[in-house]
């Protein structure tokens, strides 16, 4: 019975083993990647990046598609999504794990009554 008892053991073992090793967190699928959301204060042009393998590639980015030479990367993230909503007299900027996510932030950081002029992602992270 002892014999029996330990070889059950063992199996049971193996096999949860198994089950756990297969099982992968949801965003690990994915590698880290960032971007970038740009703007310039004198012309309102704005410039966006993903998929970029650091931060501050995904600024430069975003400020070199900005097209002004005052452009600055208003805000970054990693595997999510970025937006930037835009109001009469104000710009405001958010960040999330999903586009909903981040379309709200950017909309309640505004104070007038704003709407998304731009959103986007990295891979993998849009809805």
């Amino acid at each position: 019975m002892k014999k029996f008892l330990t070889v059950a053991a063992v199996l049971v073992a193996t096999i949860g083993s198994m089950f756990v090793a297969s099982v992968t967190p949801a965003h690990a699928q994915y590698s880290s990647y960032y971007g970038a959301i740009a703007v310039s204060l004198s012309t309102g042009n704005y410039g966006w990046s993903y998929d970029y393998d650091s931060y501050s590639e995904a600024e430069q980015a975003a400020e070199s598609k900005c097209g002004a030479a005052d452009c600055v990367a208003k805000i970054s993230w990693r595997n999510g999504c970025g937006a930037l909503a835009v109001s009469d007299n104000w710009l405001s900027y958010g960040s999330g794990s999903n586009r909903a996510a981040a379309r709200s932030e950017a909309l309640a950081n505004n104070p007038g009554n704003a709407y998304i002029e731009h959103w986007n992602c990295t891979s993998g992270y849009d809805l």
